[in-house]
Order: structure tokens, then sequence, then C-alpha cells
């Protein structure tokens, strides 16, 4: 049995592995586009991202509805899905504010998912060592780049565009993983071998 504070991404109930799988897909497709074709125009751009910004919003809400978390988890994922959802929103509903300001919106919503991230790295206690690394891994990454976007909004809005990308699909990958390594063939094959390596 989970106790709260030990969610154990083997025994994810199987809504939540396939909305994380979905969510991943689609942040991948919106980082994809972008990487794919930068000629699309910053303004389309930053509306891609947005779109990916708000999938990473609802899988960070509807985690934070798993009784299998504790309740600080559970508060940090609904905080960091609200406040992803209502940056990516207002990058959507004004598109006449300036591209930089709005780049700014969505690298505060990756930084936030990315805080998100590293305390569930953290507070997963039967979680498999490499999947909490994995997350921990993310977190950092989508945290470092986030900030190089905010503190460098120097840098051309294209390369901006472009790092934020990058955080998407690295998120996008680390959401599908979660949600693969539920009792899935995955699942199965990753407790397999653990039980071999004991």
């Amino acid at each position: 049995m989970v106790e709260k504070g030990e969610f154990n991404l083997l025994k994810q109930p199987g809504w939540l592995r396939a909305l994380e799988i979905i969510v991943g897909l689609m942040a991948i497709i919106s980082s994809v586009i972008i990487l794919f074709d930068p000629t699309l125009g910053i303004a389309t751009l930053v509306f891609i991202l947005s779109v990916g910004l708000i999938f990473l919003g609802i899988r960070s809400l509807f985690l934070a509805g798993h009784k299998g978390l504790s309740k600080g988890l559970r508060a940090m994922s609904a905080v960091s899905g609200i406040l992803s959802l209502i940056l990516a929103f207002l990058v959507i509903i004004l598109p006449d504010y300036g591209v930089s300001t709005l780049l700014i919106f969505v690298s505060f919503g990756l930084l936030i998912y990315g805080i998100d991230l590293l305390s569930l790295a953290y507070g997963l206690k039967k979680a498999l060592r490499w999947v909490k690394w994995f997350m921990a891994t993310v977190g950092i990454i989508d945290v470092i780049l986030s900030l190089v976007v905010l503190l460098l909004p120097g840098l051309a809005l294209l390369t901006l565009a472009i790092v934020l990308a990058v955080v998407l699909l690295i998120s996008g990958v680390e959401a599908i993983i979660s949600g693969a390594v539920g009792r899935t063939w995955l699942g199965d094959l990753v407790e397999t071998v653990k039980k071999n390596i004991q």
C-alpha cells in the first residue's frame, strides 16, 4: 500500500499515465514544430510555446489530484499548474503585447514547471532512483534554460524561442517516460530488472 508522500510511479492509475503520455506528445510536437521551422515568425513560435505550456500545466493539475502524493507536493503541483495555465493563456489572449514580454510569460511558466518537477523528484519516496534522477535533471535543465531567457533578454528573440522549445521538448520526453513507467510492459520490465539486481 502506498502511503502519503510515497507516490510510486510504477503504481500510477491508468488515466494518469495516459494523460502524461498525451501531454508529453503534445509538448514534443509543439517544440519540434518550432525547432524544424523557426521561420514561422516569432509571434507564431511564442503561441506554439504557450500551447505546449498549457499541456504541462494540465499535467501538473492532474498530479495535484493524486491521493498518493503528500499534501505539500499536491499543493506545489496545483500552484504550478494554475500559474502555468494563467501565463500560457495570457500569451494567447494578449497577442498584441510585445513578443519579448510574451516570451517572458512563457519563461516564467516553464521555470515554475521545472521547480515543480524538482519538488516531485525530491518528494517521491518509492520511485525508482533513475526515474527520480531523470525528473530532477529535467527540472534543473528547465530552471536553468528558463533563467537564461529571463536574465538575458537581449538575446535575439528567435534564439530565446528556440531555447524555450528545447525546454518544452525535454519536459515532454520526461512526461512520456513518467507515463510509460506505469503498470505497462515497460513498468513490468523495470520491476523485473530491479528484482534481478537485488
